[in-house]
């Protein structure tokens, strides 16, 4: 009988386990909570209280020293009717949107040139990472160096040259002070732009550029009708954290001009420092962060989308 049972069962025992495997209820899963929570209590110990003190103390005449004291919306009342603030607002987008036009042409450029087969080809693409992996506050120096009023390489190549026959005060005049600024920022950005669009030219199928040869098409038809098609959301998508990045910028800007000459290359970062460390005013300078602050979060959210899209599909 028990044999005549296994050759009609031949699966052993396993359909009756299944019946009782199927009604055990799945416990709730602790693990992926505790793995998270060093995670959960950075972002509530560093950036949460940072980013509530900072929001509470720009309703108050916080200075340096002192207690502060509620005082609603003067800072901001004050910000939005100070012309300073309003230049620092102009420089910041006039900057930003030349870094970041520069930045992707650049970029674009560098990512075709190293999609192509050519020599040390690798050689090069690791090249191009120098700028990137730089510590910032060293490429500034160097820029900074070289764009020195009386012992800069600027300076020298332009004489040397006889395109001028004095020294250029580069961060003494306000059209040059910004195009220093550009330079520096632009030259660190580019390779991430440059090996963003490089990887994703990387998984075009030369298929597509083999066919529109043989239909007749020409270089210019292949960029604008292959290629930009399957890099422009790679694009989108750089340029948008690269202009979070740039909106953000101190550093380059402080450490070469200073905000100067007149405010010229004043960006908000460095209008909010000068106000709250060298006028002390606190409150004051964090209401400057406290303005930018919804814009960035729009930037945020509309690169968190996209990245989802573009994994969903």
């Amino acid at each position: 009988m028990r044999s005549e049972k296994s050759a009609a069962n031949p699966a052993g025992s396993a359909p009756d386990r299944l019946p009782t495997a199927a009604k055990k209820k799945k416990g709730f899963d602790f693990f992926p909570y505790l793995i998270n929570i060093p995670m959960l209590l950075y972002l509530f110990g560093v950036m949460a209280f940072a980013l509530g003190w900072g929001l509470v103390t720009s309703f108050t005449n916080k200075t340096i020293g002192t207690t502060a004291v509620f005082n609603g919306l003067t800072n901001y009342k004050y910000l939005l009717t100070n012309p300073d603030y309003i230049q620092s607002i102009a420089v910041t987008l006039k900057f930003t949107l030349l870094a970041l036009l520069f930045k992707l042409l650049f970029g674009t450029g560098m990512a075709l040139t190293l999609n192509q087969k050519f020599p040390c080809r690798n050689a090069v693409r690791a090249l191009l990472l120098i700028p990137w992996s730089l510590p910032n506050i060293v490429a500034v120096l160097n820029w900074k160096w070289i764009f020195s009023n009386n012992s800069g390489i600027a300076n020298y190549i332009l004489k040397s040259l006889g395109i001028v026959d004095r020294d250029v005060i580069w961060t003494g005049v306000a059209g040059l002070a910004l195009i220093v600024i550009l330079v520096a920022d632009v030259w660190r950005g580019s390779p991430f732009f440059g090996i963003s669009i490089l990887a994703k030219l990387q998984t075009i199928s030369n298929d597509y550029y083999e066919a529109a040869m043989i239909d007749g098409a020409g270089p210019f038809t292949r960029f604008f009708k292959i290629t930009i098609p399957f890099v422009k959301d790679t694009m989108m998508i750089t340029t948008l954290m690269s202009c979070i990045w740039t909106l953000n910028s101190f550093e380059t800007v402080w450490l070469l001009t200073g905000g100067g000459p007149r405010g010229a290359t004043t960006v908000m970062n460095v209008f909010s420092y000068k106000t709250a460390m060298s006028q002390m005013m606190i409150g004051r300078g964090l209401a400057v962060s406290v303005i930018a602050m919804p814009f960035l979060m729009i930037l945020i959210q509309i690169i968190s989308r996209k990245t989802m899209k573009k994994n969903a599909e």
